[in-house]
């Protein structure tokens, strides 16, 4: 296959589902696993220096991503052929360059002023990196309808480590270390695989400058940042009501974070394949039906947890959480309305939609955060957990609504305008 050419999918959506929603599954408990041997062998203080760190650094990928990596999979699904996502991938490569290097004169700030703990974390300055630019040009191959590759990269990704940081903590060396080696080394590993692998697929870039690279991906960007900024829901219920508000809240909106893969997985890669239809003017409704079938399971999977929530919570986390019993059931009861979002924000995106989702995903983040600080100040945890629903009702009907009138303007659901984003 030559440079630029995008390999024709050997299966469909289903296919590249079952494979993309799999691995993560595995690839979560895997990771989980990894930070469990790590958790059981250091002290609650210097595993909270670590969660801190992934946190931040988590942030800290999506800020400086600018959205590009979401412009790159829909370049590659509409035009295969462009130069244009050569030179996404290259802005990746310096932006990931910078990145490692700030992180690493911050964790060395850290170490010198706050606490020694944070030397140990320096390898990480390599896996913040390296993951981000595995990860971008990997992504390519979900655009392709090669989900199996990228997969499988992040499970071998995820082994490797689990392997390395199971053997330092065998051989004596400090577990946060060798958890950053670990992460390190994998990372770098699966960096040098993705840039090799992906180097002669990818056309030889065009003239597109950096900025005008950002201009076409900041909608991308502004939708990312909105999606982080709803983590700070937890953080709000605890200023609002104190921390055992907030302790009651993130029983429930951490702890079912994990059901929403499935839906999450489907959208990632619905989008490529929703674009390329979209590019080809033909019917959308296909990825509609599929949509919908997946809120519908999603909605029977939420009628079974809230039913089942009052004993869950009292067996995995104890009487003391009982008084979280309604907010958690609150927080299940809205996972049709989140697989909604996820999956029309990405056939809307699909569709040239992306300032519209763009500027829907904002509004609603700033709402939803709003109404947790007010619903946890009135009423708790249940309050804060209401308050984020009923958002969530109003985005997806105003998503709904913005799909609709896009749809109507194309006979039988069909895409007939080029691919370029214009809304």
């Amino acid at each position: 296959m030559s440079a630029g050419e995008a390999k024709k999918p050997r299966k469909g959506v289903a296919h590249q589902f079952a494979w993309v929603s799999s691995g993560r599954i595995l690839a979560a408990v895997l990771q989980a696993f990894g930070l469990v041997l790590v958790a059981r062998s250091v002290s609650p203080g210097d595993f909270g220096v670590l969660a801190a760190f992934l946190g931040v650094a988590a942030v800290a990928q999506t800020v400086i991503d600018g959205g590009v990596s979401t412009f790159v999979i829909r370049e590659r699904a509409a035009r295969p052929g462009s130069g244009d996502i050569a030179v996404g991938l290259r802005f990746n490569n310096v932006t990931s360059t910078i990145l490692g290097a700030v992180t690493g004169a911050t964790v060395l700030l850290l170490g010198w002023l706050a606490t020694p703990t944070y030397l140990l974390l320096l390898p990480l300055a390599v896996w913040i990196g390296a993951q981000r630019n595995a990860d971008n040009r990997l992504s390519i191959l979900i655009a392709d309808g090669d989900a199996w590759i990228n997969v499988s990269n992040l499970l071998a990704r995820r082994a490797l480590s689990v392997g390395i940081i199971a053997t330092g903590i065998g051989i004596g060396l400090n577990p946060i270390l060798a958890f950053a080696l670990a992460e390190a080394t994998s990372c770098a590993a699966s960096a040098i695989f993705a840039n090799v692998f992906i180097r002669r697929r990818v056309a030889p870039r065009s003239s597109l400058s950096f900025a005008k690279l950002l201009r076409s991906s900041s909608p991308y960007w502004v939708h990312s940042m909105a999606t982080q900024a709803r983590n700070l829901d937890s953080l709000l219920v605890g200023l609002a009501a104190g921390p055992t508000q907030a302790g009651f809240y993130s029983s429930g909106s951490r702890l079912t974070n994990p059901l929403r893969i499935l839906p999450n997985s489907l959208s990632v890669v619905l989008m490529p394949e929703a674009t390329r239809a979209h590019a080809n003017s033909r019917s959308m409704k296909p990825f509609l039906k599929l949509s919908g079938i997946m809120v519908l399971a999603t909605l029977v999977l939420a009628v079974a947890l809230v039913v089942l929530t009052p004993w869950a919570v009292q067996f995995g986390l104890g009487k003391e959480y009982v008084p979280a019993i309604p907010a958690v059931q609150v927080t299940v009861a809205a996972l049709p309305l989140w697989s909604a979002i996820s999956l029309l924000q990405a056939i809307l995106q699909s569709t040239g939609n992306k300032r519209a989702v763009a500027v829907t995903s904002t509004t609603f983040a700033v709402i939803a955060l709003a109404g947790v600080a007010i619903g946890a100040n009135q009423w708790g945890a249940t309050g804060a957990a209401f308050a984020v629903t009923a958002s969530l009702v109003v985005q997806a009907a105003t998503l709904a609504v913005r799909l609709t009138a896009t749809l109507r303007r194309r006979p039988n659901g069909s895409a007939t305008s080029t691919p370029t984003d214009t809304n």
